[in-house]
C-alpha cells in the first residue's frame, strides 16, 4: 500500500514538473517587449522667442529629428521645463507649466494674469514648438526668458 502511494506521488510530481517545464520554456521572442526611449534637451534664449500674432503667443521652433510615425502613433512624448538656477534651486516641471500672477495695473488695483508654458510637436515636420501663452493675449516682452526644455520620447 505504501509503495502504491509513493508511486502515485512520484508520478504526480513528475507529471507536474514536466507540465511546468513545458509551459515555462518558450523559444518565441515575441513575448518580450523592450521599451526604448530618447531624451532631447533644448535651450531657448530670450532673444529666440518670436511672437505668433495668429495664436497670440511667443514661440520657438526646434528640429525634433528622432520622432517618427511609430512614436507619434504608439509612443508617449513628454515635455519638461527647468525652472530656477541649475545647482541652486532648479526643478524639472512637466509641461504644461501654468503660472498665475497678481499684476498691479493701477494704485491698489490688481488683475489676475496666467501664463502657460508648453509645447507641441509635429511628426510630419520633425519639429517641436515651445510656447509661452499669456492669458490676456498681450505681447509682453518680459515674458521672453531663457528656458531649458527636455523632451522625452518613450515607445
Amino acid at each position: 500500500m505504501k509503495r502504491k502511494i509513493y508511486t502515485s506521488l512520484f508520478t504526480g510530481i513528475l507529471f507536474l514538473s514536466t507540465l511546468f517545464i513545458a509551459t515555462s520554456c518558450s523559444d518565441s521572442t515575441d513575448d518580450i517587449i523592450e521599451t526604448e526611449w530618447n531624451i532631447e534637451n533644448f535651450t531657448v534664449n530670450a532673444s529666440q522667442w518670436t511672437w505668433n500674432s495668429e495664436l497670440n503667443r511667443w514661440e520657438a521652433v526646434r528640429p525634433l529629428g528622432f520622432i517618427d510615425e511609430f512614436i507619434y502613433e504608439n509612443g508617449a512624448v513628454i515635455g519638461y521645463v527647468f525652472i530656477g538656477s541649475q545647482g541652486v534651486n532648479e526643478v524639472q516641471v512637466p509641461l504644461p507649466y501654468i503660472r498665475s500672477f497678481l499684476v498691479e495695473v493701477g494704485q491698489n488695483e490688481f488683475v489676475d494674469f496666467t501664463e502657460t508654458i508648453s509645447f507641441e510637436f509635429s511628426q510630419q515636420r520633425n519639429e517641436v514648438t515651445f510656447y509661452i501663452e499669456p492669458s490676456d493675449g498681450v505681447q509682453d516682452q518680459d515674458a521672453r526668458q531663457n528656458y531649458n526644455f527636455r523632451v522625452v520620447m518613450v515607445w
